[in-house]
């Protein structure tokens, strides 16, 4: 029986990660790949805070008829005009608010306030292997003088944390729900010693001691072995970025904009 229990939990380590594989139809491999990081080095994003939201006067329009050159790696404060969540549907547009004047190529100055405009490309909530939800963003309109023009661009930022490939996540959490259901095994261990102990002084009776400790070292070991199953089916964080919350985004290609 002692073997027995012994492969089961010899079995159930080693493919504990195998369980806790994220079935996520997000981008993390190519993340990955293309960034050249390592899982831990993924942050948790982002917390369900925001700072709060400046106060931004719409710009007066003021069109120029010119055309005018936003260079490729200009960066571009801005803050979110409603609230946005992981369940919010793929395709819906959001607003964002630029909180600080951008310089072109030519010079010219695009105030602060200017609108700019995206999609949700992807969403999902809290998903099973304690896999977060997912917000997956692109910015790719911005309105000067009230005029729009395309552009493209990628979020680096939010909540001062980085984005990759606009992939936002809400937090995985496998690990701590596999202390969670840990627990129970862990306390009828605690209970067993602690009365194991207790019957240890005890003559003649001292040698029942054997009996609480032995079914200590089995639920655990049980628990142990079936705690990778349990937890898989457990889910991560839920994401909510509140109106007002910050992000940076990176122009990727020089874009033309009208004003």
């Amino acid at each position: 029986m002692k073997k027995i229990l012994s492969f089961l939990l010899l079995i159930n380590i080693i493919s504990t990660p195998v369980y806790s594989v994220e079935f996520d139809s997000s981008i993390d491999g190519e993340i990955r790949k293309n960034y050249k990081i390592e899982e831990s080095e993924l942050p948790p994003l982002p917390e369900e805070t925001a700072s709060a939201p400046i106060e931004i006067k719409t710009p007066q329009y003021n069109p120029t008829g010119k055309t005018y050159n936003l260079k490729s790696g200009t960066k571009i404060s801005v803050q979110s005009t409603r609230a946005i969540t992981d369940r919010t549907p793929m395709g819906t547009k959001v607003s964002f608010a630029a909180t600080n004047a951008i310089t072109t190529k030519e010079g010219a100055i695009i105030p602060t306030g200017t609108i700019l405009k995206g999609t949700i490309t992807d969403s999902h909530p809290p998903q099973l292997s304690g896999n977060g939800g997912l917000i997956e963003l692109k910015i790719d309109e911005i309105y000067y003088n009230g005029i729009m023009s395309q552009i493209n661009s990628k979020v680096s930022l939010a909540n001062s944390k980085k984005i990759f490939l606009g992939n936002i996540k809400g937090k995985r959490s496998y690990w701590k729900n596999f202390s969670k259901v840990m627990k129970p095994g862990r306390a009828t261990y605690n209970a067993a010693q602690k009365c194991a102990k207790a019957l240890a002084p005890i003559p003649v009776i001292n040698i029942l001691s054997i009996v609480p400790l032995t079914g200590g070292i089995a639920v655990y070991t049980v628990n142990l072995a079936l705690s990778p199953v349990v937890a898989i089916f457990t889910k991560g964080k839920s994401l909510s970025l509140p109106k007002g919350t910050l992000f940076q985004i990176k122009i990727t290609e020089d874009s033309l904009i009208n004003g």
